[in-house]
């Protein structure tokens, strides 16, 4: 098994810390069109380049995901809402548009999944704010929901 240059362990510290997001979201359609992404960068003390990514469906406004990433390559937490998935590494749990959670665990590198409970927010707006509650980041920005594309950035 390869060794990844991050710990069950890190990822916790990581979590632990205090963190700020002070950028605004700002949407970018997608190559595929039907998807929108916003990138924003995650202040924090312990230096590691950060990054939360948002993502979300143009055509089903209840579909969209965020990603707490390291170094642009590693999901230290994700969040799903109405979205399908399946463990490779243990289980072989399914989700299908349904929402489920993603922890950074050395046996199953970002790709563990399950279903959350303590998830209630009723849009992506207060979902976001949940989600970044629990990774600790205080988030700064203005939240502009994605509502057409009006709103998307070279339209």
């Amino acid at each position: 098994m390869a060794k990844f240059p991050v710990t069950d362990g890190e990822c916790a510290k990581i979590l632990a810390a205090s963190k700020v997001i002070t950028a605004d979201v700002v949407w970018t359609r997608k190559h595929n069109k039907s998807w929108a992404t916003s990138v924003l960068p995650v202040e924090n003390d312990l230096k590691y380049k950060l990054e939360v990514i948002l993502t979300a469906s143009i055509e089903e406004p209840s579909k969209f995901s965020f990603t707490l990433l390291l170094n642009g390559n590693y999901r230290i937490r994700g969040l799903d809402i109405n979205g399908s998935h399946y463990n490779k590494c243990s289980g072989q749990q399914r989700w299908v548009g349904q929402t489920h959670k993603h922890t950074w665990q050395d046996s199953c590198p970002g790709g563990h999944a399950y279903t959350p409970i303590e998830i209630d927010g009723t849009g992506i707006n207060e979902t976001f704010v949940q989600f970044c509650r629990e990774c600790n980041i205080d988030f700064r920005g203005n939240f502009k929901v994605l509502t057409g594309q009006s709103q998307l950035v070279g339209i």
